[in-house]
Order: structure tokens, then C-alpha cells, then sequence
């Protein structure tokens, strides 16, 4: 089988893993006894692990030059501490569950885009269609899980659905052994053993004319920039957006985990049209309209959270995610050329981790002192500021299409 077939069907069920849980995770940590503020702390625990090791990593992947041995240990990981979480007493354990849970998936994140953008690298005209459909598919992965994560918790045990997850990873392993990386990276690992960094540029250029029209130097700053304010406003808001429609709107766990699918499930065609736009309007215009949207979604949570509103908000969440995600990961991918695609991916992945830890922190602290609606209005103003800084890099890069 095709190994970007294999790699999607994989995401697809990782991402089934993490919507049977995400919904109720913060439910399940107040079920274990953490109040809002430890769940905050919780949150920035996996994060600061997670920026810690997706940038080691990243730099490991471009050292050994190999992408599939760090997927296979990060699913497998992912897939005990899921199993290990459905059996803990106390919240307390979740702490060294935690960093586990981390470091895999930053080993799983930062090896797995950097495998996919290895096997786009000759696909540049349709490059963001193709990673628009990858993340896509792992979006209605998660919207069908997260479509029934409640009814689950309710029906079975709230423990249920970790026990779920486990053994949707276990079967992503198994499907992962079949995947072969490209063969340029095999060729790039002997070359880089006898040539200098400027050498093996140069000698993979040559083989392969392709490579060779990618812009070597796309500006990282809005990059890293934007990805650090989006995870944190995500980080923050959606710790506790659980806690804040079941606990404050009303909502029943069931009702709220299927508003949460209806935004995951819409991401599969959003992601897909984001990536063909961003192919044609270019990577940071499709990013800022992504953080533009943010700021008026976060006003709706608090201004109009009850039906029929709160579809219509749900809808346009999964264009705003799809914009962002599948676009900023597409210029995460292209923005270097293969020596160095690891370091940018873990580099992409660290600083959308450090961001979801002042989030966790933020996002908990402000719930628990100054309520839920002011917290989220704070965090719209600050995607707002993200979308206005990544609007004027748009604009000051759009004599460059490949921008």
C-alpha cells in the first residue's frame, strides 16, 4: 500500500483517539478531583514537555535521517499511557502520565509531518490540497469519535473512553510497520556523510530539478509568531470550554461533545478547500482570514452559545481551524528543504506547544478567578492583534507567489 495512504489512515486513527477523549478530558480530571486551576497546570505540564521535546526531536530526525522509527515509538507510547489513564485513582497520577503522553506525541507530530512533507516534496503545485486532505481526514477521525465520546461516558464509564483510544493506537502501530520512507531521504543520509551542508544542497538540487524551484528561505517569523498566539488562545479557551457549555450554558456531556463533533466533523471539506486556497491566495493570506475568524468565533461563545447560534459557530470554528492548521503545517513543510525539514517541524510543533502552556495556565487561572466569558474575551482580542501582524506580513510578501 501507498505509504501516504497508509500514513493518512493512520492519522485518521490517531485522531480518533484523541476525539473519544478530548471532549471529556477536563470532565474526567474533575472527576479525579482537580479543581480548574490544576487542570490548567496539567495542561502546561504536557505542554512544556511537549516543547522540550518536539524541538529534540526535530533536530534527531535530521541527524539520523530517519522519520519512521520515531512514528512507531510515539504511537506505542500514546497507546499505553491512554490505557494507563483509564486506570488511575486520583488526578494526581496524571502528572507523570503527562510527560509521557508529550513526548510521544511530539515524537508521533514531529516525525509525521516531517515524513509527509518528505513524500509531497515533488508535489509542489497541489502541496497544500494534498496536506489539506491528510489533516482532514485525522479531522473527521476525531469528529466521528468526539460525535459519541459523551454518549460513551454517559452509557459506560467515563473511564470507557480512554480504554478506547488505547486500542485505536495499538492499531495505528500495527498499520504503521508497513510504511516506507522516500527513497531521497536514504540518498540525502549517505551523501551528508561525505559533503558539507552547502554540498548536499547543491547535489540534491541537481538531481532533482524540482526541489530546486522551492523557496529555500521563507520567512519564519510569521510562521512561529502565529502558531505561538493560536495555540495559545486554543490552549486557553478549549482547557475549559467543556467545563464552561456543561457547567455554566447547561449543556449535557452528550450535547456538548456533538457540538464539539460538528465543528471536527466540518474540517474534512474545510480543510481540503483551505489547502486549494491557500495553493492560489498563498500561505500566510489564508493563515491571517483563519486568526481573523478566531476573534469572532471566541465573541460568539460568549455573546450566543445556546441553539440555533451556536451550530452556526461551530460551522465556521471548522473553516477557522481548517485555514490555520492545514495551511500553517503546509508552510511548515515547504519551508526548507529536506536537511532541515525536521528542525522546522519540531521548531513549528515546540512553539505551538509553549504556546498551549500559557494557555492551560491562562485559560484555567482566568476561568477560575474572573469567570469563563471574560477569559474568553481576553483571548479574542489577542487573536485579533496575531491576525492584524500576520495580515501585514501577507501583505509585504505578495509580490512572491510562492509565499
Amino acid at each position: 500500500m501507498n505509504s501516504i495512504i497508509i500514513l493518512t489512515v493512520v492519522v485518521f486513527i490517531l485522531f480518533m483517539s484523541r476525539g473519544i477523549t478530548g471532549p471529556i478530558s477536563s470532565l474526567y480530571m474533575e472527576y479525579l478531583g482537580a479543581d480548574y486551576v490544576n487542570i490548567g497546570f496539567l495542561g502546561a505540564l504536557f505542554s512544556l514537555t511537549a516543547f522540550f521535546s518536539n524541538y529534540l526531536f526535530g533536530r534527531m530526525l535530521d541527524r539520523l535521517s530517519r522519520r519512521k522509527i520515531f512514528l512507531l515509538l510515539g504511537l506505542a507510547a500514546l497507546s499505553m499511557d491512554n490505557l494507563l489513564t483509564a486506570l488511575i485513582p486520583r488526578y494526581e497520577y496524571r502528572f507523570p502520565l503527562g510527560i509521557l503522553e508529550a513526548a510521544a506525541q511530539a515524537a508521533y507530530s514531529t516525525s509525521s509531518l516531517a515524513l509527509m512533507g518528505d513524500l509531497l516534496e515533488k508535489r509542489e503545485k497541489t502541496r497544500g490540497r494534498r496536506m489539506g486532505t491528510y489533516r482532514g481526514l485525522g479531522s473527521l477521525g476525531f469528529g466521528i469519535a468526539a460525535f459519541i465520546s459523551g454518549s460513551i461516558a454517559d452509557l459506560l464509564s467515563i473511564r470507557a473512553p480512554f480504554i478506547l483510544a488505547a486500542i485505536f493506537l495499538a492499531v495505528a502501530f500495527f498499520l504503521s510497520l508497513s510504511i516506507k520512507e522516500s527513497k531521497t531521504t536514504d540518498q540525502l543520509s549517505s551523501v551528508s556523510k561525505a559533503c558539507t551542508t552547502q554540498n548536499k544542497q547543491h547535489i540534491q538540487e541537481s538531481e532533482d530539478p524540482s526541489i530546486s524551484r522551492l523557496n529555500k528561505q521563507k520567512p519564519l517569523a510569521p510562521l512561529l509568531v502565529s502558531t505561538f498566539l493560536w495555540f495559545l488562545v486554543i490552549g486557553a479557551v478549549y482547557s475549559v470550554w467543556a467545563n464552561y457549555m456543561v457547567s455554566e450554558i447547561g449543556y449535557d456531556q452528550a450535547e456538548m461533545s456533538r457540538l464539539w463533533a460538528i465543528a471536527s466533523l466540518s474540517e474534512l471539506p474545510f480543510m481540503i478547500l483551505s489547502g486549494w486556497l491557500s495553493d492560489r491566495l498563498g500561505r500566510l493570506t489564508l493563515m491571517s482570514l483563519g486568526l481573523l475568524m478566531w476573534a469572532f468565533i471566541f465573541l460568539g461563545y460568549v455573546l450566543a452559545p445556546m441553539k440555533p447560534w451556536i451550530v452556526l459557530i461551530q460551522l465556521c470554528r471548522g473553516f477557522a481551524y481548517s485555514a490555520f492548521i492545514s495551511t500553517s503545517m503546509t508552510y511548515a513543510a515547504e519551508a526548507r528543504l529536506k536537511t532541515q525539514r525536521g528542525r522546522v517541524a519540531g521548531l513549528y510543533n515546540s512553539l505551538g506547544s509553549i504556546g498551549s502552556m500559557a494557555g492551560s495556565l491562562m485559560g484555567g487561572s482566568l476561568s477560575q478567578f474572573t469567570g469563563f466569558r471574560t477569559m474568553i474575551t481576553i483571548n479574542a482580542a489577542i487573536i485579533f492583534v496575531g491576525a492584524v501582524y500576520v495580515a501585514f506580513a501577507a501583505i509585504k510578501t505578495l509580490r512572491n507567489p510562492r509565499l
